[in-house]
């Protein structure tokens, strides 16, 4: 008898509250809403002036694209830039005995610009290297994927093709 009445207590109470949840999102539902706070982390980090540019593609100048290692990276933090990317191509003039690349440096930025527009964020910085004025444009999609042109007074201009992330915690 008492077996009959936890059965029919287990249909009535407790059976019901399991199909009565909400059905499961379906895979593009679940796009979106990861795709809507991925645009919010980009505006975020853009109007802070603080993320890393991570690139995967060089694209030197009258040269094919150039697949690149995950070691690279520009980040912007405030009112600085601190970068470390390859460069290849043509540079007019360089530094007696220099070994490292013409973009690897840390500098203050002496100009700043960005604005938005319904696609996504255009940056540009321009930094005073000791010999040489390098001057970031960035294109950045509301996702964060991103095109780094680069041109300097001293070498050809390289454009980057990866995207923005946040940076990492530590550093800060």
């Amino acid at each position: 008898m008492k077996g009959i009445i936890l059965f029919t207590l287990f249909f009535t109470l407790v059976l019901p509250d399991l199909f009565a949840q909400e059905p499961a999102k379906s895979r593009k539902e679940r796009r979106e809403e990861r795709q809507e706070k991925r645009k919010e982390e980009v505006k975020n980090l853009v109007e802070n002036k603080t993320f890393v540019f991570i690139p995967t593609h060089a694209m030197p100048l009258g040269g094919g694209s150039i697949q690149l290692s995950y070691t690279f990276e520009a980040e912007v933090r405030g009112d600085s830039v601190f970068s470390y990317l390859p460069f290849y191509g043509v540079a007019y003039h360089v530094d007696y005995g220099g070994r490292n690349s013409a973009f690897d440096f840390s500098h203050p930025i002496e100009n700043y610009e960005m604005e938005s527009d319904g696609n996504g964020y255009r940056i540009k910085l321009e930094v005073k290297n000791k010999m040489d004025y390098i001057t970031y444009s960035f294109f950045i999609s509301e996702l964060g994927y991103s095109t780094l042109n680069v041109t300097s007074t001293n070498r050809q201009a390289i454009s980057y093709y990866g995207s923005i992330q946040k940076p990492d915690e530590e550093q800060e």
